[in-house]
């Protein structure tokens, strides 16, 4: 077979992105002002009250620079394609790509890729702004282990693939799976350090969590990023990382697979 049709369906994907720059734009500025916005007042008003320069290892400024990293990286693992295949598979769109000659996972994960590289290129871009303005958080240290970053947003956008893809192959039997997705979207805010930074929960607590895929989706890469993570921090969490990438990987092909026999593409 040949590949060629990998490549167009990446430039094709990057195109689409840009072809609403407007949007593109203002969806993106929207939601790093109300993220960070909110963050500020809240963590202000907390430090002031308490009449500290750190908490939990963060300063005011590295926890703001952590909330500017949340969306950020939220836009580069989560990519623009919610419930996408849920839909092919309700309407019989699904249909086209079972008679084209392309695998259907390997299109759709070049589909994700190429928005998390769009994605990523803002991250770059903000990053730049924002220590060219505030400077570099005193707790940030600068070292390669950036660089780690690079197959760590990889990872966790492979993660989150397969989580999502799983639960939306379940519209084989469900005419609506938007409801986990959202579930998932809000375990990842509250028990993966979108919300608030793992540090600030109890010890036991930070145990279990690190054991989680939410984690691997927020928190990990960011502390990656701000060089709070250990070269033996970052082996353990790609270890767990991937254990649970292969782990939803394989439901998910167990569930294609039963679902795609009572497929009959009405819809289409």
């Amino acid at each position: 077979m040949n590949n060629r049709w990998i490549g167009e369906v990446f430039k094709a994907e990057i195109r689409k992105i840009f072809a609403y720059r407007a949007d593109f734009w203002v969806q993106y500025l929207f939601n790093i002002l109300a993220h960070i916005g909110v963050a500020y007042y809240l963590w202000k008003a907390v430090f002031t009250a308490n009449n500290v320069t750190t908490m939990q290892g963060y300063s005011f400024q590295g926890l703001m620079l952590y909330y500017l990293l949340v969306p950020l990286l939220g836009r580069v693992i989560f990519g623009s394609e919610l419930g996408a295949i849920g839909r092919e598979i309700y309407d019989g769109s699904l249909t086209r790509y079972l008679i084209y000659p392309v695998n259907y996972f390997l299109y759709k994960t070049m589909q994700y890729l190429a928005s998390s590289v769009v994605y990523a290129i803002q991250m770059i871009t903000a990053l730049a702004l924002f220590f060219l303005i505030f400077g570099i958080p005193p707790e940030m240290k600068v070292s390669a282990m950036v660089l780690l970053a690079v197959p760590t947003l990889f990872m966790a956008a492979m993660l989150n693939f397969a989580i999502t893809t799983t639960l939306e192959l379940f519209a084989f039997w469900a005419d609506n799976v938007w409801s986990l997705l959202v579930i998932v979207r809000f375990a990842v805010g509250m028990l993966g350090g979108g919300l608030i930074p793992i540090a600030f929960f109890p010890e036991t607590a930070q145990i279990i969590l690190n054991k989680l895929p939410f984690v691997y989706l927020t928190a990990f890469p960011a502390d990656l990023i701000m060089g709070k993570i250990s070269m033996s921090h970052w082996l353990e969490g790609m270890g767990v990382l991937s254990l649970w990438t292969i782990l939803f990987f394989f439901i998910a092909l167990s569930i294609w697979k039963r679902g795609i026999r009572q497929y009959t593409g009405v819809g289409i």
